[in-house]
């Protein structure tokens, strides 16, 4: 089980992911822009979304607090370019609509094993 923190998505977007999460036993956490810093140092993943510019800022600034953490972009926009975007700016991976439950499991999935590697090498 991992706790799972959502940044920024929309709350049906959000209500809709947490149940694919929430089937798989993973507490969730739906969080404001405005208290997110304290939020992630117990968070186990980060699903962000809203604006580029918005999410981008997030994740550098998670980057700098917690390097390791799976940060995983949330966006109704299935544009390439903002996909290499974040990707780019350390995304773990990027999540588009439309949302299918068993993309989700599998992006939380990989994003959980990656962090577990990441505990291995460290």
């Amino acid at each position: 089980m991992a706790r799972v923190v959502f940044i920024g998505t929309e709350e049906a977007t959000a209500r809709l992911i947490g149940i694919a999460l929430t089937a798989q036993r993973h507490e969730i956490a739906h969080r404001a822009w405005d208290s997110v810093i304290p939020d992630l140092m117990e968070a186990d993943i980060v699903f962000a979304g809203g604006e580029s510019a918005e999410y981008l800022s997030l994740l550098r600034r998670v980057r700098e607090a917690r390097p390791g953490i799976p940060f995983v972009v949330v966006s109704r926009c299935s544009d390439i370019a903002q996909w290499l975007d974040a990707l780019e700016a350390g995304a773990t991976d990027y999540c588009a609509a439309p949302f299918e439950m068993q993309h989700v499991q599998w992006v939380m999935e990989s994003a959980m094993l990656g962090r577990a590697s990441q505990r291995l090498v460290a």
